[in-house]
């Protein structure tokens, strides 16, 4: 059952960093610092 949870955490977590690095801030003048890794998910 613990790795059920597990897995599923792990691809929710994948999809929000995901969602995020194909997003940007709503106030423009603050673009926090993404990780090397965060950045690799891109799409464009």
């Amino acid at each position: 059952m613990k790795k059920v949870i597990a897995k599923t955490i792990a691809k929710v977590a994948k999809k929000t960093a995901t969602k995020s690095a194909n997003s940007t801030c709503l106030f423009y003048f603050y673009q926090p610092k993404e990780p090397k890794a965060v950045k690799k998910l891109r799409k464009f």
